[in-house]
C-alpha cells in the first residue's frame, strides 16, 4: 500500500468513526427530546407504578398496577385537586405538539450544530412550560408536595438536558449515554408520581 493509499484509508476510517459518533449522538438526543414533557421529561418513559399517592385524600385507584397491563389510572375526588390537574394537563396538551415538532427538527438536522440548536429550542420550551405550570395555584396543602416531586425534579432535568446539549456539541457520546441514563431514572420516578397524583396528559407515556 502506498503512502497516499494509506492516508486515504486512514481518512476514510476517521470519517466513518465521526459519522457513527454523530449518528449515535443524534439518536440519543432525539430519544431524549421524545421524553420531554411538563417542563422536563414526565410523559415519555415507562412508568414506575409503585407510587403511594393513591393513599392520599382525594385520590382513588381505578386499576391495579401491572408491569405489562394497563397504565395505573387515578380518580380524583377532591374538587380543588381536580381543577388543578385540569389546568396543568391543559398546558401539557398545548405544548405537546411543539415538543413533537422539536423532536422532528432534532432528528432531521443535518449536522451537529443544527442538532444542538434544535435541542436547545426544546429546552427553552421546557423552561417556559415549567414557568406556566408553576404559575398555577396549587391545591391547599399540596404546595410542598408538588414542589418536591414535580417542580424541583423538572428543573433538575432541564439542567441535565443543558449538560446533554453541551456534550452533544462536543460529540461526547459516552457522556450523553451517562446523562441519558440519569434522565431516564428521574423520568420514571416523575412519571409515576404524576400518574399517582392524578395527571392524565402530563402523566402519559
Amino acid at each position: 500500500m502506498s503512502g497516499r493509499d494509506a492516508d486515504r484509508t486512514f481518512e476514510g476510517t476517521m470519517s466513518a468513526r465521526l459519522d457513527a459518533t454523530l449518528c449515535a449522538s443524534a439518536i440519543l438526543i432525539a430519544a431524549t427530546v421524545a421524553l420531554a414533557g411538563c417542563g422536563g421529561d414526565t410523559r415519555r418513559a415507562e412508568s414506575e407504578t409503585g407510587s403511594n399517592e393513591a393513599s392520599r385524600p382525594g385520590i382513588q385507584e381505578t386499576t391495579n398496577p401491572s408491569p405489562t397491563g394497563p397504565v395505573r389510572v387515578t380518580r380524583i375526588t377532591d374538587p380543588a385537586r381536580r381543577a388543578y390537574v385540569t389546568r396543568v394537563d391543559a398546558v401539557c396538551r398545548q405544548v405537546d405538539p411543539e415538543l413533537a415538532a422539536g423532536q422532528d427538527r432534532v432528528g432531521n438536522s443535518a449536522d451537529t450544530n443544527a442538532q444542538v440548536t434544535a435541542y436547545d429550542d426544546t429546552i427553552a420550551l421546557g423552561w417556559r412550560e415549567l414557568g406556566r405550570i408553576e404559575a398555577i395555584p396549587t391545591p391547599p396543602g399540596d404546595g410542598a408536595l408538588l414542589k418536591a416531586n414535580v417542580f424541583e425534579p423538572v428543573r433538575w432535568q432541564l439542567e441535565l438536558r443543558e449538560r446533554m446539549s453541551a456534550a452533544l456539541a462536543r460529540t461526547e457520546v459516552a457522556t450523553l449515554r451517562r446523562l441519558r441514563a440519569e434522565l431516564d431514572n428521574s423520568t420514571r420516578a416523575l412519571t409515576g408520581f404524576a400518574r399517582g397524583y392524578g395527571f392524565h396528559v402530563c402523566g402519559e407515556a
